[in-house]
């Protein structure tokens, strides 16, 4: 009885532990974009989730950074290869993160806006 009882608890801590999505560090509401929350993951990557916790961008970035700096509507990311490019304010990626220079991909949402 103890042995199936034993086992019965380590199911469920362990059915526990990997069915939660677990955050390193969650950011403040709407500081990124609208009912939007940036999180950070133990691994150290960056994404946004909305305000019931659902995913709205996946966290396969490196860094991001706040809409507005370079265009009203897009922020733009850096994945974890090295790579830049540009989310939109639905999640969006409009502009690839294929560009190995800052610069390069500024130019690129320039030529976007135009």
């Amino acid at each position: 009885m103890k042995k199936k009882f034993l086992t019965l608890i380590l199911l469920v801590i362990t059915t526990f532990c990997f069915s939660q999505i677990h955050y390193k560090k969650i950011y403040k509401h709407n500081e990124y974009n609208k009912d939007w929350v940036l999180i950070k993951t133990i691994s150290g990557t960056y994404g946004f989730i909305d305000r019931n916790g659902k995913t709205v961008v996946q966290p396969i970035y490196d860094k991001i950074e706040k809409f507005g700096k370079y265009s009203n509507e897009c922020a733009l990311v850096k994945n974890i290869a090295g790579a830049y490019g540009f989310i939109d304010r639905n999640g969006k990626e409009v502009i690839p993160a294929i560009y190995w220079k800052k610069q390069d991909v500024i130019e690129q949402l320039k030529i976007l806006k135009n």
